[in-house]
């Protein structure tokens, strides 16, 4: 399936970038964190201020993981609702292997489009994560 590798391929070259566009985010988290051992006061102090650094970079990543896991969610929802509408049939398949065959290229053709249709999706997401991270 060309179109699966294609959007595999495409995911992960969104992810790469992700991660490079985090990088100045984690900066910041460790020169937050570094700071804190500026405070010239007692130790509970610069590890509550550690842990505020670390709060915000951790609800950033968050952020950002939630928009992978809803582009993954949204293609799972879309390959589900083909399964579902093909049960049926693969139920009075059972014993036809022609109709198997064919009711699985009609599977494929229905994963396929759900790939075509999140393909769009990435532009649209990776705007999201540029201005979750800026």
């Amino acid at each position: 399936m060309d179109d699966v590798q294609k959007f595999t391929k495409l995911v992960e070259d969104l992810q790469s970038r992700v991660q490079v566009q985090m990088l100045p985010s984690e900066k910041k988290m460790a020169q937050c964190a570094l700071d804190c051992y500026n405070i010239p006061t007692d130790y509970n102090a610069v590890h509550r201020c550690v842990e505020g650094c670390q709060n915000q970079m951790q609800q950033v990543a968050k952020r950002v993981s939630g928009e992978f896991e809803s582009l993954q969610g949204s293609v799972q929802a879309c390959q589900q609702s083909v399964i579902k509408r093909l049960e049926p049939k693969f139920e009075n398949a059972r014993s036809d292997p022609e109709a198997q065959k064919a009711l699985t290229v009609e599977f494929e053709n229905g994963a396929r489009r759900c790939i075509k249709d999140a393909e769009p999706l990435l532009g649209e997401m990776e705007a999201r994560v540029k201005n979750i991270l800026r």
